[in-house]
């Protein structure tokens, strides 16, 4: 595979083998000439990070040899500081479009990356297009152009943010559990607060996107979210991704300094993610970002910082805290406002609602409908879900893309259900605070007509299950407001 030339002649966009064909494809040296002939910076990269073909203006910007670019990978340029921060990198980690406008070696830019697809069906490479918004590049144009190019990048970044919000909402609204509604509740609560936020639960539960619900509902919203995974870097690493460095700080540091995820996230939101494998060293250095808003670049001064902080763990940091490997005072200062995330065995009646959503949205993505049976329906209700609504996702993926029908049924799924997992509705462990004996069983009648509905589809069948008429039923549904 090659990048552009010199001149960006004899340019090829990459196959996976060798050249693209000219019988497959007649226009490609004119398409390579009009994507040299670009103002916009172009850079494509395979989902490994490894660049594939680059345009002259993307070089250009960049400042950077094609040899040394094609040598490398995003996660290694990024550490260059090269990219600071990598949008490729983002979109890999995040699959979705990322679109921001960053300032690299005193210009701006307007950056926006999303994956597509080089051979067709699933996208197996990112696209990136920069823009660059500097004044000199609009001094050159003329009043209207300028004003053109400025009404564009508004709309890139208005349509982003919808895209963003709109399934957010859109999955709240799916949640008929108590548990998870209390917790969207207290999301939602804690959104207005600008706080310190720790959410806790198991790997999957969907975490993640609670913080993106929590960003766009704040006052910060329009402000970058910027998502640090601090088990995902290594420890040596850590302080100078999070902190930045000056010129020179330490060996191998970039010529210019670099930007730390703190200033990257400046006015937004910082989200620390696996928070529990927090390296001891770094602790108090992020207590005092926590307490007095400042931190210290490495090599550089002290500096503010106006950033609201959100960690998540699935770690019991409580039990940290007494072996001694986390501060106790780091730990109640990041448990201001706690959320626990519930895993999906205890919102067993969203799993039919959330199952269906899940399906569409992949049938979309991977342009095959689907639907499951009712032998399918029953199997995901007796599943105890260990890996919570990640678990599920991936399971109805994988249905999406082997099954030979587009009817998915108990068989296809093969889920392994124990007799300790069979009974839909598990009773939790003692009452919740504040609750009483008649609220907890009016909320079990509840779900299992609920849960009974969802399985059967019918009201007279749902009466015959649950041996009661149907009359009964329905003066149940009327009370409890349950949708049909």
């Amino acid at each position: 595979m090659r990048g552009a030339t010199e001149d960006g002649r004899h340019a090829h966009l990459p196959t996976r083998n060798a050249p693209m064909p000219a019988e497959r494809f007649p226009m490609q040296d004119q398409l390579l000439s009009i994507l040299n002939a670009l103002e916009d910076g172009i850079f494509i990269t395979d989902l490994m990070g490894r660049p594939l073909w680059v345009n002259r203006a993307s070089l250009d910007q960049l400042a950077c040899s094609e040899t040394h670019l094609f040598a490398s990978d995003v996660y290694r340029l990024e550490e260059e500081g090269i990219f600071s921060p990598s949008v490729t990198r983002f979109v890999i980690d995040e699959r979705r479009p990322v679109s921001v406008v960053h300032r690299y070696r005193g210009k701006d830019y307007l950056v926006n990356g999303r994956l597509f697809s080089l051979y067709g069906g699933e996208p197996d490479a990112v696209l990136v297009q920069t823009r660059n918004l500097g004044e000199d590049v609009l001094a050159t144009r003329a009043p209207n152009e300028t004003q053109a190019l400025l009404d564009y990048a508004l709309r890139q970044l208005r349509k982003v943010r919808q895209e963003q919000v709109r399934p957010l909402d859109k999955d709240a609204r799916l949640s008929r559990s108590p548990v998870y509604r209390r917790c969207l509740d207290l999301i939602e609560r804690a959104a207005a607060a600008d706080t310190t936020v720790l959410l806790t639960g198991e790997t999957g539960v969907g975490k993640s996107w609670l913080v993106s619900r929590l960003h766009q509902l704040s006052a910060r919203h329009d402000k970058p979210l910027i998502h640090v995974n601090c088990a995902a870097i290594p420890e040596a690493l850590l302080e100078a991704e999070l902190f930045g460095h000056v010129k020179g700080a330490f060996t191998g540091a970039s010529r210019e300094g670099r930007e730390g995820y703190v200033a990257l996230a400046e006015g937004g939101t910082l989200f620390l993610d696996e928070i529990g494998d927090l390296p001891a060293t770094l602790q108090p250095k992020l207590l005092q970002l926590l307490q007095e808003r400042v931190y210290h670049p490495l090599g550089g001064k002290p500096t503010h910082a106006d950033v609201r902080i959100v960690a998540a763990t699935n770690a019991d940091l409580a039990g940290k805290v007494r072996e001694g490997s986390f501060r106790s005072d780091l730990y109640y200062r990041l448990n201001i406002i706690p959320v626990r995330v519930p895993p999906l065995r205890e919102r067993r009646e969203d799993i039919l609602a959330l199952a269906r959503y899940l399906l569409m949205r992949v049938g979309e993505r991977l342009q095959r409908p689907m639907q499951l049976d009712r032998s399918a329906l029953r199997a995901l209700l007796k599943y105890s879900w260990p890996g919570n609504v990640r678990e599920l996702e991936n399971l109805l993926e994988r249905m999406t893309v082997v099954c030979d029908a587009t009817t998915i049924t108990a068989d296809d799924l093969e889920l392994e259900v124990s007799h300790e997992q069979a009974s839909p509705f598990p009773v939790e462990e003692g009452l919740q605070d504040g609750e009483t004996l008649p609220e907890r069983m009016t909320e079990l009648e509840r779900r299992l007509v609920i849960e009974t509905l969802e399985r059967e589809g019918s009201t007279r069948r749902t009466a015959r299950a649950l041996g009661v008429s149907q009359s009964w039923l329905m003066r149940r549904i009327k009370r409890y407001g349950i949708a049909r």
